[in-house]
């Protein structure tokens, strides 16, 4: 089925988050990964009237003029942008939708002839062809569980764990930097697992950020909510110290550098 189309006036914007030459581009408007935690992203797009209702955000349409944006804007930032992330507003490689994929990589490649690095985060497969890519371009996926039953209830059209995990481990077994965004982690009261078994599941990248689930009021109906989130914070942060992983997010003051440089806590937020 053909995606529907819309165009936009700007494409890449300066971001406030990552410091100074973080830019980042939304060449998606919405996601069929439907995530139900809820999912910031759709929260400020329906805030700003982008969308009008959760089925319309599932329903993604292609920026059709994406690349023509590019084109326009890219020369501008040449020696400016240290990275472009792709993308806070949606998922860089949709589940099952070769079309934002396909839009994805020809933006890479476009953004890549510039020498700007490009920053991915996916709850879908990250694939083949964009690890063909620059070696500067950094790949990471959102991993808060490693239970398919959570998967199916809160993240209903993402990419099952074991292909998220797969597709980032080909991307660090070819020598680039990986990394996972373990945001919004749960607190018991909606689903009860042991952070150390997400951890190991992903113990060859090279840096995690943990953060809590926000925007949803059953959180503060967990019994000392603020002190499960710091104790899951410790234990992720001695956790990859004691891997060699940079840990950033909950309880990451002091925590120790990684085994390589860690990008910017900008490259880890939602997909």
């Amino acid at each position: 089925m053909t995606m529907d189309m819309v165009t936009r006036k700007s494409l890449l914007y300066r971001t406030g988050i990552g410091g100074t030459g973080a830019y980042a581009a939304t060449h998606v408007v919405g996601c069929s990964h439907g995530c139900r935690f809820p999912c910031y992203a759709f929260l400020m797009m329906q805030r700003f009237g982008k969308v009008a209702s959760y089925e319309e955000w599932c329903q993604p349409r292609l920026v059709a003029n994406a690349l023509q944006l590019a084109q326009k804007e890219l020369p501008r930032l040449r020696g400016k942008a240290r990275y472009v992330h792709l993308s806070f507003a949606t998922d860089t490689f949709m589940y099952q939708h070769p079309e934002v994929t396909a839009l994805t990589l020809q933006l890479m490649r476009l953004i890549n002839s510039y020498d700007i690095p490009v920053h991915t985060l996916t709850k879908g497969v990250i694939p083949d062809e964009a690890l063909q890519l620059s070696h500067h371009n950094q790949f990471g996926i959102t991993l808060v569980s490693v239970d398919e039953d959570f998967r199916t209830r809160y993240e209903p059209g993402t990419a099952p764990y074991p292909e998220r995990i797969a597709g980032l481990r080909r991307a660090h077994d070819l020598g680039l930097h990986c990394f996972v965004n373990m945001e919004p982690y749960p607190p018991p009261n909606i689903w009860q697992q042991d952070v150390l078994r997400v951890l190991e599941a992903v113990d060859f990248v090279d840096e995690i950020r943990l953060g809590q689930l926000n925007y949803n009021d059953t959180v503060k109906q967990y019994p000392g909510w603020r002190a499960f989130y710091r104790r899951t914070g410790v234990t992720a942060r001695d956790w990859c110290a004691a891997h060699g992983i940079g840990y950033g997010g909950i309880a990451a003051a002091d925590a120790p550098r990684g085994r390589r440089r860690t990008s910017d806590p900008g490259d880890l937020f939602s997909a």
